[in-house]
């Protein structure tokens, strides 16, 4: 049973919710950048992006733009080592997404990938880690394509960053209200938590995420069990189970499911978490 009382700003399905609110989202943008932002469109939470049949679709927790900007925010409740090859596959399919057939490459807009980790994603108790392409002889020089990776780390003990966004990534981690921005926040978080179509709504994908992951658990284990006719039929099958854990922990499910049906990704995490 949800207890709906409990759920904060942290937790995915709120967060989603809290960021469609576009008053809110900007000022989130404002606090995160360190910039006045004057306006907005209206966020688009799961934004689906899907290049072609044959190529990886995604799934944008919030999307957003402005004339020249646009804008994703993800929040990371897993650590994954991924996020890098993540980040720079969500900015390209924006990118490609954004240009027309038939346009100058100089249409292209800026594009900024936010992920906010409630997990040090780099082990350097920094509370902010910005990454630009630059050159490798004269950092000085940049490369100036317009793309930012920002991930934003909750749990940051350094003083890295203006106290505004520091208590924001605070309120994040431990839910303390201390501000004007976190207040607004808390509030719509409270709001949130009484909408019954959202506890509805929030019951239904709970039960669905579940179903799946047991199902697929059980697609796993079966191909576990067939791999084991040929390596042991007891390590391949912990090692499936070990994989399916991880995966649920680190909020991989569609990884979880397409790997399922696509040996070549299934290899690729078996890689990935050393477990080949």
């Amino acid at each position: 049973m949800i207890d709906f009382d409990k759920i904060t700003f942290s937790n995915n399905y709120m967060f989603n919710t809290v960021m469609t609110r576009k008053e809110l989202c900007r000022k989130c943008l404002e606090r995160i950048l360190g910039k006045n932002i004057t306006d907005i469109s209206i966020p688009d939470s799961e934004k689906w992006i899907g290049p072609s049949i044959a190529a990886k679709s995604i799934r944008l927790d919030i999307y957003c733009e402005d004339e020249d900007t646009m804008y994703n925010i993800e929040l990371q409740n897993g650590a994954s080592p991924n996020l890098p090859k993540r980040s720079r596959y969500y900015q390209s399919l924006m990118d490609i997404d954004d240009l027309g057939e038939g346009e100058d490459y100089l249409q292209l807009r800026n594009s900024i990938v936010i992920f906010i980790c409630t997990f040090d994603p780099y082990e350097m108790d920094r509370h902010i880690y910005t990454f630009e392409n630059r050159c490798i002889q004269d950092d000085t020089i940049k490369l100036e394509d317009g793309t930012t990776k920002i991930f934003l780390n909750t749990k940051g003990t350094m003083n890295d960053v203006p106290l505004p966004l520091k208590l924001f990534l605070d309120y994040i981690d431990n839910g303390t209200v201390t501000d004007e921005l976190t207040k607004q926040i808390d509030d719509a978080v409270i709001d949130i938590r009484k909408d019954k179509r959202w506890r509805k709504r929030i019951m239904t994908l709970d039960q669905y995420a579940k179903e799946q992951a047991e199902l697929k658990k059980d697609d796993w284990i079966a191909e576990g069990v067939k791999q084991g006719i040929e390596q042991g039929q007891a390590l391949a099958t912990d090692r499936m189970n070990i994989l399916i854990s991880k995966l649920l922990e680190a909020n991989r499910t569609d990884e979880l499911a397409a790997s399922s049906k696509d040996p070549e990704l299934q290899k690729k995490l078996f890689e990935e978490f050393g477990l080949l």
